[in-house]
C-alpha cells in the first residue's frame, strides 16, 4: 500500500486502499488484461480460494460466450430506465441507435502477426504492430502460446459482448483525467468491491458508449459537428441540441467547499416540446463528459445545483430526470458529490416522491434541499454562489456559437500530434507492463513499489492528457467561454 496521506484523499483511491480492496482491483485488472491478450495470473484471497470463477474460454469467439447473471442484471436495468423513450427515440431518426464498427476480429497464424493495442492518429484506441512500440511489446506471446499457459478461468463471461480491441480503444478513451486505478475504481466502490458485479458494469458501460452512445465520437466531433448539420438543414436537425445551449439550461462553473466543480441546472428554462427524448440525452451526456474535464484529482466527483427558482408544473420532464439517474447510476458511478435542490416550490413534492423511488440509496443520500442562501453556503462559498443566489458570483452564461476551423487540430495531423500519441502509447505500454509485476508479485513490499510506479505512471497519463486534449476533443461552449482550465 502508498504512503501517501489518507487525509486529503478520500478511501477507496488508489492511494488509500486496503489490502483487501488492492486484491480485488488486482484480480479485476488481471481479468482485463487477459482479455486484451496480455495474460496475467488471476490472485487469490488470503484463504487461498478465488474470488470468482469465469464463464467463458481464451481463444474462443467471445460471442459465444455465455454472460453472467450480473452483466444480464446490468443490462436489464439500463434497458428498463431507457424503455419509456424507445418509441420517440424510434420517431426522431435515431441518432442513439446501434451501429456496427467496421473492424472485425481476425484470426492470427503466428506469432509474428500479433497485434497490440495502440493510439490512431485521429486520437482513438485501436491496434498497432507491435514492432512499432517499446521493446517490451515485442515479447507478447501469441494466442496459441497464451492458450498454453492459461486457463479458461483467466477471460471473465461479463466480457462477451465485446472484442479486445473494442474494449481497449473505448477504456483509453473514457479516461479522460481520471488515473486508470481510480476510473476502475469507481465502478468496484459502486459494487460494493465485487468483482464479478464490477466487471459486468464495466463491460455494460464500454458496450454502451460503444454501440448506443456514441459520446466519444461526439466528444471528438465537438459542437462544430452538430452545428453545421443544424445550419445546412435549415435548423432543423439537432434543433433542440441547440436550444438547450441557447437557454444555457445548464452551466459548470466554480466549486463547492469540497473543490468538486459545481454544475448549475435550471428547470424553468426547459419545456419538453422544445426537443426530442433524444436531443435532450445527448445534451444530457455532452455536459456531464464536459464536467469531467473539471475534475481535478483527487476530486474525482462533481456537485450539482439545481435552481428550481420560478419552476412550474409546465417545466416538469421525466424522461430526462430519469435518464440522468440511469447514468449516473449505470455508467458513471461514484461520479456525484452532492446534489442540492434549491428553492423547491410546494408543487415539487408530488413529484419528488416519484423521483426518489428511482434513486439508489447511496445516491439518495446525497440529495439535500436547501431555501435559501446560508443552507448553500453549508456547501458552497460565497465566491462561488451564483449572484441570482444572494452569492458573489455575477458571471452568466452564454452561448458561443461554434466557428468554422476551431476542431482543425483534431482533423488534421502534425507533428505534435503525433508525438503525443505516440507518448502516449508509450506510458500506457509502461502501466500495463507495470500492473503485470504488480499483479503477480511474490510478496507486499515488491507489490508496494509496484503499486507506488503505477500511481506516477497514472499521473504521467493525466499530464499527457492535458497535452492531447485540444487535438483528441472538438471544442464546447466551455471553451470558447474560457471555462476549462487544466491548470
Amino acid at each position: 500500500m502508498t504512503t501517501t496521506s489518507a487525509r486529503t484523499i478520500p478511501q477507496g483511491r488508489i492511494e488509500t486502499i486496503t489490502s483487501e480492496e488492492e486484491l480485488r482491483l488486482k484480480e479485476l485488472w488481471a481479468y482485463i488484461l487477459n482479455f486484451w491478450g496480455r495474460p496475467a495470473k488471476i490472485p487469490t484471497s488470503s484463504e487461498g480460494k478465488k474470488l470468482l470463477r469465469a464463464s467463458c474460454t481464451l481463444g474462443n469467439e467471445y460471442e459465444d460466450a455465455t454472460i453472467d447473471s450480473a452483466a444480464s442484471g446490468a443490462a436489464a436495468a439500463t434497458a428498463d430506465a431507457t424503455s419509456s423513450t424507445t418509441a420517440k427515440e424510434k420517431k426522431s431518426g435515431g441518432k442513439f441507435s446501434k451501429f456496427k464498427l467496421g473492424k472485425k476480429k481476425t484470426k492470427e497464424t503466428s506469432a509474428t502477426a500479433t497485434a497490440s493495442p495502440a493510439v490512431s492518429q485521429n486520437g482513438t484506441f485501436g491496434h498497432k504492430r507491435v514492432g512499432s512500440l517499446s521493446e517490451s511489446i515485442k515479447q507478447i506471446p501469441s494466442k496459441v502460446e497464451i492458450e498454453g499457459r492459461y486457463t479458461d478461468e483467466m477471460v471473465h463471461g461479463a466480457l462477451k459482448d465485446l472484442k479486445p480491441d473494442e474494449m481497449y480503444e473505448n477504456f483509453w478513451s473514457f479516461l479522460r483525467l481520471d488515473s486508470p486505478d481510480n476510473l476502475v475504481l469507481r465502478f468496484l466502490r459502486a459494487r460494493k468491491w465485487d468483482v464479478d458485479k464490477s466487471l459486468a458494469m464495466i463491460s455494460n458501460t464500454l458496450h454502451w458508449r460503444i454501440k448506443d452512445s456514441q459520446i466519444d465520437r461526439h466528444l471528438r466531433e465537438g459542437e462544430l459537428k452538430l452545428w453545421e448539420e443544424y445550419i445546412n438543414s435549415d435548423k432543423t436537425n439537432n434543433a433542440g441540441v441547440f436550444k438547450n445551449y441557447e437557454l444555457n439550461k445548464s452551466y459548470i462553473r466554480g466549486f463547492d467547499k469540497q473543490g468538486r466543480p459545481i454544475v448549475v441546472v435550471r428547470p424553468r428554462l426547459h419545456h419538453s416540446s422544445d426537443q426530442t427524448i433524444e436531443e435532450m440525452q445527448l445534451y444530457t451526456l455532452m455536459v456531464i463528459e464536459t464536467a469531467r474535464l473539471f475534475l481535478k484529482e483527487p476530486v474525482d466527483s462533481a456537485s450539482i445545483l439545481f435552481d428550481m427558482s420560478d419552476f412550474s408544473l409546465s417545466n416538469m420532464d421525466y424522461s430526462p430526470v430519469k435518464f440522468m439517474i440511469s447514468a449516473f447510476e449505470a455508467h458513471y458511478p461514484e461520479s456525484l458529490g452532492v446534489l442540492l435542490i434549491h428553492k423547491a416550490p410546494w408543487v415539487f413534492s408530488g413529484i419528488w416522491n416519484i423521483i426518489k423511488n428511482w434513486l439508489d440509496p447511496v445516491v439518495a443520500s446525497k440529495v439535500n434541499f436547501t431555501k435559501n442562501t446560508s443552507d448553500l453556503e453549508k456547501f458552497i462559498e460565497a465566491e462561488n454562489l451564483p449572484a441570482s443566489l444572494g452569492g458573489k458570483d455575477d458571471f452568466e452564461p452564454t452561448y458561443i456559437e461554434p466557428k468554422e476551423g476551431e476542431n482543425d487540430l483534431v482533423i488534421n495531423d502534425s507533428p505534435e500530434k503525433t508525438q503525443l500519441i505516440k507518448e502516449r502509447e508509450e506510458i500506457i505500454e509502461n502501466f500495463i507492463v507495470t500492473t503485470l509485476k504488480w499483479i503477480e508479485a511474490d510478496d507486499s513490499a515488491e507489490s508496494a513499489g509496484f503499486l507506488e510506479q503505477r500511481i506516477k505512471i497514472g499521473k504521467q497519463l493525466n499530464d499527457n492528457y492535458i497535452k492531447l486534449d485540444p487535438y483528441i476533443r472538438g471544442r464546447s461552449n466551455f471553451d470558447r467561454l474560457g471555462l476549462i482550465n487544466f491548470c
